[in-house]
């Protein structure tokens, strides 16, 4: 029996756990850390400027960490990082709790205007975060479908749109929140809107890959399924007329 090909071992795809881990962690550090660190300092009696600024903590270290394992930092972490270190040095310059809490709301609309921005490059938010789900031949295959395929481009540019909308809206609530509610009611609320803006959105991709899928036959997020090779047909035996 002939040997079984053996697959390369960067097309292997990533399981499901693979695949849902690394942004469940980001979830967790950006959003619910943060919101356990603030009042946890408020409870052991620090201020707010100073439980806002600790708040701040997780996602950075989170940034620095991940820079440090790939020796890298992508495009998307270098434009947090730059986000958080600017709103470090406002608070550290001067302002009251107010002004840091402004800064996630600040956030959320940069993050929006910067998804709305790349809806139209080559790179576009929704491509980039498809590319970091897989590696080696699935990456480019996914690359050649993104060079290849009309719908493939328009369906991932209204997914960027989508979530700069979200992210539109996230920054609009938290901005009037931080303008207008107890500054210690506003860590709570803002992670609360931005957990239900985000479970809305996932929702939302969730149903129109879907739909994509069916009706184009193409995956928005998983590797192209390669077609398989034409099956031969089998060959005839040769008849010896000798003796």
């Amino acid at each position: 029996m002939p040997p079984r090909p053996l697959r390369p071992p960067d097309s292997t795809p990533p399981r499901s756990s693979d695949t849902l881990r690394g942004p469940l962690f980001s979830l967790a550090v950006d959003i619910l850390l943060p919101l356990l660190v603030y009042y946890a300092a408020r409870a052991l009696g620090a201020d707010q400027v100073p439980a806002l600024l600790l708040s701040g903590a997780p996602p950075a270290l989170r940034l620095l960490a991940g820079a440090v394992r790939y020796r890298r930092i992508d495009g998307v972490d270098l434009f947090l990082t730059v986000l958080l270190v600017g709103a470090a040095l406002v608070s550290l310059i001067g302002g009251g709790p107010r002004v840091l809490l402004f800064k996630n709301a600040a956030l959320s609309l940069a993050v929006g205007a910067w998804a709305l921005g790349t809806a139209f490059t080559r790179n576009p938010l929704a491509f980039q975060l498809g590319q970091r789900l897989h590696r080696g031949e699935a990456a480019r295959a996914r690359a050649g479908l993104w060079q290849d395929s009309a719908p493939f481009r328009r369906g991932l540019r209204a997914l960027t749109l989508l979530w700069g909308a979200e992210q539109f809206l996230d920054g609009g609530v938290g901005a009037l929140a931080a303008a207008t509610l107890p500054p210690d009611t506003v860590p709570l609320l803002d992670r609360a809107v931005s957990l239900t803006l985000l479970a809305l959105a996932a929702g939302i991709t969730a149903g129109y890959a879907r739909r994509f899928r069916g009706r184009h036959a193409l995956p928005l997020f998983g590797a192209p399924v390669p077609a398989p090779a034409p099956a031969t047909a089998p060959r005839a035996p040769r008849v010896s007329c000798g003796p």
